[in-house]
């Protein structure tokens, strides 16, 4: 786990999508899926679902925002 994947994070938890989130970040919208799944894979559990086109955040994810704020 890094800075950068924390950031992916926060940014996607703060604006509701992985592509505001890249806007925010000013990088692109793979990067920071990949910097997400990155983190997923570090921490051991997800932190989104993926439903349709958009994400469903998981109870896990909440409790780690808590934790990383």
């Amino acid at each position: 786990m890094n800075q950068r994947q924390l950031e992916a994070f926060r940014a996607t938890m703060r604006s509701g999508s992985i592509t505001a989130a890249a806007k925010l970040m000013h990088i692109s919208q793979p990067s920071v899926s990949r910097l997400i799944s990155d983190l997923e894979r570090s921490v051991g559990f997800a932190l989104f679902v993926r439903a349709g086109r958009g994400l469903v955040t998981t109870v896990e994810a909440r409790r780690f925002y808590q934790g990383v704020e």
